[in-house]
């Protein structure tokens, strides 16, 4: 029981330090922005009102961070799988947005912008992780935005609508109806499922999830809080790193040989799979007898791998 939980230990460890380390070269990147030279042209600043209330950035990023721990908090058969590639992958674009703020310096596009970190660095790095100093000068790229994102992809990689059972359950018990909660037909409520049940489609509640993403993006421009590069490139490394991960994850049986393979083999949980063993990334590895693919896509009514157990 206790080692099921070391590997999502290991990305909360791993997600502190990155956090740390990223918060540490900001103060540095900060200290050594040219805050003499004005903001640069930017598309997304001409198209966009300026909207001096900054501090929305920080409530939209807590809120969607808050929401994805609500949504699996309470789904017991993945919300490890998806709390330990969640914070492992946003600690990895940390490390990548620490390098990349450092190496390169960019005007600051804020207006008026006074930076709160005027500390010893080692110190000023703990306020910034928990938003309570700001810098100015780390631009590029948009941490916010690397986070809004794995938010939207966390939500859209993994769900199948559990997120609705509660509102079944809850009309259930007004209807005194004590019929098992089961997946709806695809459609608006409910994705097409792959033969290892894990998403395929767009459903409404992705809709609904990137139209509120998008609006974060807006939110970032439109204050100033970065060029519009910074929230493109945020928006890209994010989706990159994302499918990559989960790519090589799935093909972790064919590189086992690989010793940084062996790390993801107990990370994810593995074990020793069949070379010609279909992994889900809900589930991982399964053995799929003949004839169950075909149950699977054409069944509506069946619970997939990775559905709810409880609500």
């Amino acid at each position: 029981m206790v080692r099921s939980y070391l590997p999502i230990l290991v990305s909360l460890i791993f997600f502190f330090i990155s956090l740390y380390v990223n918060s540490l070269v900001q103060v540095w990147a900060d200290r050594n922005s040219p805050g003499w030279i004005p903001a640069l042209p930017d598309i997304g600043h001409r198209l966009l009102p300026y909207w001096t209330y900054f501090q929305i950035n920080n409530y939209y990023l807590l809120t969607s961070f808050v929401l994805v721990i609500i949504r699996y908090i309470f789904q017991r058969d993945i919300r490890l799988i998806v709390f330990r590639r969640w914070l492992f992958i946003q600690a990895i674009l940390f490390f990548m947005r620490s390098i990349s703020i450092y190496v390169t310096s960019l005007s600051v596009p804020l207006p008026g912008c006074n930076t709160t970190a005027t500390g010893s660095p080692p110190v000023e790095a703990f306020y910034i992780m928990f938003l309570i100093h700001e810098t100015c000068g780390d631009v590029l790229f948009s941490g916010h935005t690397v986070t809004l994102t794995l938010c939207a992809l966390a939500w859209t990689t993994y769900s199948k609508g559990e997120e609705y059972y509660p509102v079944r359950w809850l009309w259930n018990r007004y209807k005194k109806n004590n019929q098992e909660i089961k997946r709806g037909k695809p459609g608006w409520f409910y994705p097409k499922v792959d033969a290892n049940g894990d998403p395929l489609s767009f459903y409404l509640t992705t809709i609904l999830v990137w139209i509120c993403t998008i609006i974060g993006y807006l939110f970032i421009i439109a204050t100033r809080f970065h060029y519009t590069v910074d929230v493109f490139l945020g928006f890209l490394l994010s989706q990159l790193t994302w499918k990559t991960y989960h790519y090589y994850i799935k093909t972790l049986a064919e590189r086992r040989s690989i010793i940084i393979t062996r790390f993801f083999l107990w990370f994810e949980g593995y074990g020793r799979p069949s070379l010609t063993a279909p992994v889900s990334l809900l589930t991982g590895p399964t053995t799929v007898n003949e004839g169950t693919t075909d149950d699977i896509e054409n069944s509506s009514q069946v619970v997939h791998p990775g559905d709810a157990s409880t609500v």
